[in-house]
């Protein structure tokens, strides 16, 4: 049987199914890695070869988009885990095993800007491959974004009423609503995408994905909470980026650098607004202080942004008010 290191009731479940229902039944359950998320992953070694183990709350991280989104992106010849074995219902699964170096890992080395162009080519590869059947995903609309902006309101502004915050956050809403939509990962960084053996990315944590803003997976891989760029290496990428969106027919040719960077922007700006709500309730909530040393990199992009554009002046004047914890806290 699989050996349970811990008393944990969701574990020892996790091991009667492997010992049950797959080839595993001999080999040791050993963490792989957490998220910020209720799941869990864990690495099984064995003759055939090592997996990595999902554990998902059904009730809270259902697994089922995990599957059919892995399997559509497979078909579209995007690198992502192959499913082994799974039971939806329980929230388990067996993937085949990317290794450990993250992105984030491997940034530092020489390969860095051939990392970077591997990733974005990834991005356009997502959204041509996926462009039959994007729209069946959940859209990524007024209501999401107010829902995932609440966060930030929640824990850096407790004291301002909805009703306050949503006219402040209104014309970023109406600004994100109107970028042209298309297959997004939603969570494109550095942590959620690995190095393989032949130097391409292998793309995880895809389950949350949506029909949403063109430019969304590009701002959160470029301007990534975890890692620094400088504005002038990441402004040449959004400019390659716009002219890979026109040659693969994706946006009409017509569509300016000027546009083209505010859809970037302003797409980025409701994602890190969202970031920051959430180190804070890991933190404040959840007991992981470890978010909070990336807080000051991501309230840089989002007052860098705030200064660029007149129209968001309100809303910048708010986020100047609000309460943000620091490193040390």
């Amino acid at each position: 049987m699989v050996e349970v290191m811990v008393e944990d009731k969701r574990r020892t479940d996790l091991c009667e199914w492997i010992d049950r229902s797959t080839p595993y039944d001999s080999a040791q359950l050993e963490v792989a890695s957490t998220d910020a998320s209720f799941r869990r992953y864990f690495r099984v070694n064995s003759p055939s070869g090592s997996r990595i183990v999902m554990d998902a709350p059904p009730d809270l991280e259902p697994c089922t988009p995990f599957i059919e989104i892995a399997e559509k992106l497979s078909q579209a010849g995007i690198r992502v885990p192959k499913i082994y074995h799974q039971d939806s219902q329980l929230g388990f699964i067996i993937l085949s095993d990317f290794g450990d170096t993250h992105y984030q890992d491997a940034l530092s080395s020489e390969q860095r800007n051939e990392l970077y162009q591997r990733a974005i080519q990834e991005i356009i590869k997502m959204q041509k491959g996926a462009s039959q059947w994007a729209e069946e995903l959940p859209i990524f609309d007024s209501k999401w974004q107010f829902k995932e902006l609440e966060i930030f309101r929640d824990w850096c502004l407790p004291d301002l009423s909805l009703t306050e915050y949503n006219q402040y956050i209104s014309p970023l809403i109406d600004g994100v609503s109107a970028i042209p939509k298309s297959f997004m990962h939603r969570d494109f960084h550095c942590r959620n995408l690995l190095v393989l053996e032949d130097g391409y990315p292998g793309i995880i944590d895809f389950q949350g994905a949506m029909l949403g803003p063109i430019t969304y997976d590009l701002v959160s891989l470029l301007r990534d909470c975890y890692v620094d760029n400088s504005e002038e290496w990441i402004t040449r990428q959004v400019r390659e980026f716009r002219t890979l969106l026109i040659q693969s027919g994706l946006i009409q040719p017509d569509i300016d650098e000027g546009t083209f960077l505010k859809w970037f922007d302003w797409a980025g700006l409701q994602r890190h607004l969202k970031c920051v709500g959430i180190f804070h309730r890991l933190k404040i909530r959840d007991s992981k202080p470890q978010y909070l040393k990336d807080i000051p990199r991501v309230l840089s992009y989002i007052k860098q942004v705030l200064q660029n554009y007149p129209e968001l002046y309100d809303l910048h004047a708010l986020v100047e008010q609000a309460n943000f914890l620091s490193p040390e806290s």
